[in-house]
């Protein structure tokens, strides 16, 4: 989806050439979490500015969607690329929904289009639109106008997204709780991410891959967890900080721990059909999956038995508190869902098909397992629900 080729960047500093990022070269997959860290004056800013020409590339070059963006209007990729900085940038003399509408409006999108899109957009973070799409950015919290400095970068439906350390200047709970919301939103959206944070437990949180720079050179690029287990020197090391270097529930993901090839059940099943199968597998739950093979909701025999299926499409009959998450959500976050009513999680990957799943017993036995410092590497296909 993009791609950077040994781009380079020099700046003149008194006559003096000073090198910002040296032949740095990164693939950037589609619906991928990239997060570029390292320390200040490491180059990371700078890559990301180049990328949609905000700083031009000394040499080098910049592909998205196997275009090489020296061929593409400047002006035309700025509105094609979403932009998220810390200061959120709002134009305080217009309301939210005139902010969130600038590009769509510039992409000459139906003005009764656009506002349609507006209040799905404030719904998807839980800002009512009758209250919130004629207020002005003044009146807003900080972190309610962050939000809308995500959702206009998300207006024009960009495949692309860069944010240069959006929730850097909001204080701790608000951060939090925006980097759950980011990482959802990216996920339920598929929408392709580069990021730059100077903060590990961020980086962590959300990234799918680290990109860990130094003097403008990329000193690792790896998942949280591989770059956890295996640093790749000293530098990467002390970096992360020794605490961090060891298996905990903060960083391991619940894919260590899944019960691994759940049985999934076509959505048009007729109900027989599918305590059949339950019985077959020795399984008292089933994962719904689309025509795609998209995950649906979760159908246990109890519900059948209370609920029944006549007349009805097996989604109506599922467990409203099953929940999918993704295969690199934490330990951590897979039990602070499960602690809110959830019975189980059914982990998908990136085009949302089941892969596996996580109960409560699960969940304990992978706790316990890291308490002990061994993994349990004997994941029960069928489990019921505890």
């Amino acid at each position: 989806m993009l791609r950077l080729k040994n781009l380079t960047k020099v700046y003149q500093t008194d006559g003096e050439p000073f090198l910002a990022v040296d032949d740095l070269s990164l693939d950037v997959d589609q619906g991928e979490f990239v997060v570029l860290i390292g320390a200040s004056g490491c180059g990371k800013t700078t890559t990301l500015k180049m990328i949609n020409h905000l700083i031009e590339p000394t040499s080098g070059e910049i592909w998205i969607n196997d275009v090489p963006t020296k061929d593409t209007n400047v002006v035309q990729l700025r509105r094609e690329i979403g932009y998220v900085i810390q200061d959120v940038g709002l134009f305080p003399h217009m309301t939210i929904a005139a902010n969130i509408e600038i590009v769509p409006k510039l992409k000459n999108m139906d003005k009764h289009k656009r506002r349609e899109r507006t209040r799905e957009l404030l719904e998807l973070v839980n800002l009512d639109p009758a209250i919130y799409e004629d207020r002005y950015p003044a009146e807003l919290s900080g972190g309610q106008q962050q939000r809308v400095g995500v959702l206009r970068a998300l207006a024009g439906d960009p495949d692309l997204i860069l944010m240069d350390e959006p929730f850097g200047a909001l204080d701790p709970i608000t951060r939090d709780q925006l980097q759950d919301e980011m990482k959802d939103l990216q996920q339920s959206l598929a929408k392709t991410i580069v990021f730059v944070t100077h903060d590990i437990d961020e980086a962590i949180k959300l990234a799918d891959t680290i990109v860990l720079m130094k003097d403008g050179v990329i000193v690792q690029a790896a998942s949280p967890q591989e770059m956890l287990k295996n640093p790749a020197n000293d530098y990467v090391r002390e970096f992360l900080g020794e605490e961090r270097l060891v298996p905990n529930a903060d960083v391991t993901p619940v894919s260590d721990i899944m019960l691994t090839e759940p049985l999934t059940i076509s959505q048009e099943a007729e109900a027989a059909e599918v305590v059949s199968k339950m019985q077959k597998r020795g399984s008292d739950y089933a994962v719904i999956v689309d025509s795609s093979r998209r995950f649906g909701g979760i159908v246990t025999a109890h519900d059948i038995q209370r609920k029944g299926v006549k007349g009805k499409a097996l989604p109506q009959v599922s467990d409203r508190r099953a929940q999918a998450v993704v295969d690199t959500t934490t330990i951590r976050d897979a039990a602070s869902k499960l602690a809110n009513g959830t019975r189980l999680l059914c982990v998908v990957d990136r085009k949302q098909r089941p892969i596996g799943l996580v109960s409560r017993t699960a969940l304990l036995r992978g706790i316990v397992d890291l308490w002990d410092g061994s993994k349990n590497n004997d994941n029960p296909v069928n489990e019921t629900w505890s």
